[in-house]
């Protein structure tokens, strides 16, 4: 290949350098390096499309139209809830609500199995040294997200609810956060206790997780329920918990 000027070659090489970066976080969490549209996911089991961009304070934000390891992006069902994530953990297999459970901290971020990790002691992490980077934007060592979108930070979780909100209820008597005018749709997917590993607010409260960390064991996150009608960003999201994820583009 043939360059004019070493401008060009360095934007291509550049270019080659962010290509094999996204491909490698591809394959390091199971994603398909093919995908356009829609997004597939985890061999081809999940399948996500972008939302139209909302417009906010700090930008516009695009976002998936469903969690991480939903079925459905239909409020209405239980197949929109999806998978449950301890915070700065990649997709491994804990996240998933039929998971085994382990007693055992993680002496690193790679736990080397997909249990999700009983917090006994109330240490509140998962991992015995916290680390405060796993999911710092794109280019976190353990990013969930498919490559080009990443946990929300908590300023952008307050510009969307700057926008306006409501809590509404299906005909099954699920809720879920409606954002902008419904422009983004969040179900109450429930929680898993860190410290027993069972399933609590199934259907009636929703937590979501922030890309920020706060102190040690703790990043920020945001949750909602049926009884409350203002919508908690809280720094007190202990790591341990499994909560839902919803991915932003980059």
């Amino acid at each position: 290949m043939f360059f004019n000027t070493r401008k060009e070659m360095f934007k291509f090489i550049t270019f080659g350098v962010l290509l094999m970066l996204c491909l490698f976080n591809l394959n390091a969490q199971n994603y398909d390096a093919q995908f356009s549209k829609p997004i597939v996911t985890e061999d081809g089991k999940f399948s996500y499309y972008e939302l139209s961009p909302i417009k906010t304070a700090v930008g516009e934000l695009i976002f998936l139209d469903r969690n991480l390891g939903a079925l459905s992006s239909d409020v209405n069902s239980s197949d929109s809830w999806g998978d449950l994530y301890q915070w700065g953990r990649a997709t491994d297999g804990h996240e998933k609500r039929m998971s085994d459970t382990t007693l055992i901290l993680s002496n690193n971020y790679e736990t080397g199995h997909g249990k999700f990790i009983v917090d006994e002691k109330k240490s509140n992490d998962w991992m015995k040294n916290s680390d405060d980077k796993l999911w710092l934007e794109e280019d976190g060592l353990t990013n969930p997200c498919p490559c080009g979108y990443r946990v929300p930070t908590s300023e952008e979780w307050r510009a969307l609810l700057s926008l306006g909100f409501e809590i509404k209820s299906t005909t099954d008597g699920y809720f879920y956060l409606s954002i902008a005018n419904g422009q983004l749709l969040l179900p109450a997917a429930g929680l898993r206790n860190a410290y027993t590993g069972h399933f609590i607010h199934i259907g009636t409260r929703g937590f979501y997780w922030a890309a920020n960390t706060i102190a040690t064991g703790t990043s920020s996150c945001i949750d909602f329920n049926k009884d409350d009608l203002v919508p908690n960003i809280t720094t007190y999201g202990f790591r341990a918990f499994g909560r839902s994820v919803r991915c932003v583009k980059n």
